[in-house]
């Protein structure tokens, strides 16, 4: 009897709780949108891919290549500045409810950590599916009806979609651990213009064995290479299996370590992501110390 009471009063917590996650996650979407955020950063996206297919559209080099490269260059564009949009959501999202003082009234509602983070997360990458319709009507223009526009929107929603779990995954675990917007914000950019940097390198490189390596365990350039070879070279996706591998992996370490390891650490200050033991147990303490009513132990605020 007592066994099933105990289960009966375990469910109940579970679904107020995981109502409060969800209730965190239309908090954070009604805030990023109606604040205009979202909307700003749309804008700027729209700038940048205009203005890319129009000099697809008018260069002279770009027109002398085949077509279905020229619509290449373009969905490489709309990704990497769709990709961006996600990064400066998640590079703010933590880190900027600590410059606004926000962070403790947060962490003093009954939700979890982890929720609180979950929510976010699936905020800062509600822009990403916007984005791809934007711009789909560049990559149908550029594409002059030709039949390569099916697999440009298919596998590029496939491998940006990856992409961009990636980055935004890796933006809020700096946020979490960054102080200020100012600092995960650079060092978010940073590592994503260092992945982009492959790509620039010369084509003797890229065809080395230290290029392929070093495209393989790039989930930029790896992704990029596994377009080229299936847009523009016409190469079986099967056989380039490990060029998605990559992302795929990238993105089961990322929420892993988000979501099992710096998740329950989110408190006031920014944690220590190399402190393990009794660092992890003194919080887990405080967390429980709550029904004292200090704040900052229910907030996590001590480090």
């Amino acid at each position: 009897m007592n066994a099933r009471s105990n289960a009966g009063d375990e469910t109940a917590r579970a679904a107020p709780e995981n109502s409060l996650g969800w209730t965190v996650f239309r908090h954070e979407l009604t805030e990023l949108w109606a604040g205009g955020h979202v909307l700003n950063l749309l804008i700027l996206f729209s700038v940048l891919m205009s203005i890319t297919a129009y000099l697809v559209a008018t260069n002279n080099e770009i027109q002398l290549l085949p077509l279905n490269e020229t619509v290449l260059v373009a969905l490489l564009a709309a990704i990497t500045f769709g990709l961006f949009t996600g990064l400066v959501l998640a590079a703010e999202s933590i880190s900027g409810e600590r410059e606004r003082a926000t962070l403790e009234a947060l962490l003093l509602t009954p939700v979890s950590r982890r929720q609180i983070v979950w929510g976010k997360f699936l905020a800062a990458l509600s822009p990403w599916p916007v984005t791809l319709a934007l711009s789909a009507p560049y990559l149908i223009v550029l594409s002059k009806g030709d039949p390569i526009l099916g697999p440009v929107l298919f596998w590029g929603a496939i491998v940006g979609t990856l992409l961009a779990i990636t980055f935004i995954g890796l933006g809020m675990l700096i946020s979490i651990w960054s102080r200020s917007t100012k600092v995960s914000l650079s060092a978010t950019l940073l590592i994503y213009v260092l992945a982009l940097l492959p790509a620039q390198l010369p084509t003797e490189f890229q065809n080395t064995t230290a290029g392929y390596i070093l495209s393989v365990v790039n989930p930029v350039d790896a992704s990029r290479r596994f377009l080229r070879s299936v847009l523009v070279d016409n190469r079986p996706p099967g056989e380039l299996w490990a060029f998605l591998v990559v992302p795929a992996v990238f993105i089961a370490l990322l929420l892993g370590v988000l979501l099992i390891y710096a998740a329950p650490r989110l408190g006031l200050e920014p944690a220590n992501p190399f402190r393990f033991g009794s660092g992890a147990a003194r919080r887990k303490s405080d967390a429980r110390g709550g029904d004292t009513g200090t704040p900052g132990n229910s907030a996590g605020g001590s480090k």
